[in-house]
């Protein structure tokens, strides 16, 4: 009996928690944005632990939660339906993928990459923006200006107590990278919420799948191909044509940037100081963010060029 209730109370649980993570910036003020990071560890450790069905459910129980606290703070609908689109349904598609495996050519059992989920995911985010900015430029609306008028009453809603000059000025600075950003941290978020859930599942034996390495990240080859394109766009275009391809290449670059840090990763594990390594790395990596830019591009070159798989440094599948 109590095995047969333990998967629901995990899953209760979990969207509880990941509603409560999610609603402090909303109660306490941005400053206290820290837990919100963290909302998507809950739903997807009961996604991987248990199965699909109590991400699904875990996600449920969080809308419902979140649309309590939002009720009690007399705030608008915007946490609720922010909760359920950067998290709840994403989750449940991500843990559909990351529980999939087949067998490869080789022999070797492949399993979804969660890049490659994150990929698929931004695809869908970016063909939206493009799709919806292609219908205003019909219109000849500036995207930036119509940007900018979202955002004003959005960010009001959120945080009054940011109070209207505040507002009006960060929505001036966010309208030309506010798509691009948001998907950035966007994938992020998912990202932090997959290595979180992995890395928890893992220390207690829960994990129905193998536990992804650093060295093994890696996208499908039509994302460094998408952010080249994406780049080529936003130097050479102008107007609406310039801010789509700039949003694009902003998203784009947070897996490139992984990719690129996979490939140091896999350098320093063919070395007898891998961990001394991978502290320089990441030590430069804090004091001099900048360099996040040449890290993406050699991801872009390791994906197009097949730099580790032609040296040897990554393996062709994952057996277990």
């Amino acid at each position: 009996m109590i095995n047969s209730v333990r998967p629901y109370a995990l899953t209760l649980s979990a969207g509880t928690l990941a509603a409560l993570l999610f609603a402090v910036p909303f109660a306490f003020g941005i400053g206290a944005a820290a837990p919100l990071t963290l909302t998507g560890i809950p739903l997807m450790a009961a996604g991987l632990g248990i199965g699909v069905i109590a991400a699904a459910g875990a996600g449920l129980t969080g809308l419902v939660v979140i649309t309590g606290v939002v009720l009690a703070l007399a705030l608008g609908p915007e946490p609720t339906i922010l909760f359920a689109v950067l998290f709840a349904a994403p989750i449940v598609f991500a843990v559909q993928l990351l529980s999939r495996s087949r067998t490869s050519s080789l022999g070797y059992i492949e399993w979804q990459p969660p890049l490659t989920v994150m990929a698929w995911l931004l695809a869908a985010a970016i063909a939206g923006m493009v799709i919806f900015g292609l219908m205003v430029i019909k219109g000849d609306t500036d995207l930036v200006v119509l940007t900018r008028t979202f955002l004003e009453p959005l960010f009001t809603g959120l945080f009054p107590e940011l109070g209207l000059f505040r507002i009006r000025s960060m929505s001036g600075t966010m309208a030309p990278i506010f798509p691009g950003t948001v998907m950035a941290v966007w994938l992020l978020l998912l990202a932090i919420s997959t290595a979180g859930a992995i890395a928890l599942l893992h220390n207690r034996g829960a994990l129905g799948r193998p536990t992804p390495l650093m060295e093994d990240l890696r996208t499908p080859l039509w994302v460094p191909v998408a952010f080249v394109v994406a780049l080529v766009i936003a130097w050479s275009g102008d107007g609406n044509y310039a801010y789509l391809g700039q949003n694009a290449a902003i998203a784009i670059f947070v897996p490139m940037f992984l990719v690129g840090i996979g490939t140091f990763h896999a350098i320093a594990r063919r070395t007898p100081i891998t961990f001394v390594i991978l502290a320089v790395f990441y030590g430069f990596m804090i004091v001099f963010p900048p360099l996040s830019v040449p890290v993406a591009l050699i991801g872009v070159a390791d994906q197009i060029l097949g730099l580790r798989r032609r040296t040897g440094l990554v393996r062709s599948g994952q057996e277990v």
